[in-house]
């Protein structure tokens, strides 16, 4: 799936990252944090499936199978995570932009995401196929 948004949504100029984990300051400036938790941080912050810096916008881009209705929330949390991302947020004065892909059409999820602003893609299956790199069962 990360492939097709590749190759037809991302714009020219663009870089991406795979599972970014969002630094949020929430979680970095607790003042109390045991070595034990130190050692594991990046694996225990919220994880981005795709973002892709463009020159004009930030894609925050969701990647289900099949979504639900929690997805839409779990998008939309994922930005505010993202605007307090140590690293990265200070220095983003773009527009962010929500996308949640789906390869099974749902109208319910579809009208939610509309709803928030959220920009729903589905995609069809077999457009998947004829895609470099990609295997069956594997995004």
């Amino acid at each position: 799936m990360s492939i097709w948004y590749e190759t037809y949504r991302m714009p020219p100029g663009s870089s991406r990252k795979y599972q970014y984990s969002v630094f949020d300051s929430v979680q970095v400036d607790r003042n109390k944090i045991s070595l034990e938790e130190a050692s594991s941080f990046a694996r225990a912050m919220p994880r981005i499936d795709l973002l892709v810096i463009a020159p004009d916008a930030v894609h925050i881009v969701e990647l289900k199978p099949k979504a639900s209705l929690a997805e839409v929330g779990q998008v939309t949390q994922y930005k505010k995570y993202f605007e307090r991302d140590v690293f990265i947020a200070p220095y983003i004065d773009r527009p962010i932009k929500l996308v949640l892909c789906t390869l099974q059409d749902n109208a319910s999820v579809r009208a939610a995401c509309d709803a928030d602003g959220i920009e729903y893609i589905y995609i069809p299956p077999a457009e998947l196929d004829n895609l470099p790199g990609y295997t069956i069962g594997v995004s």
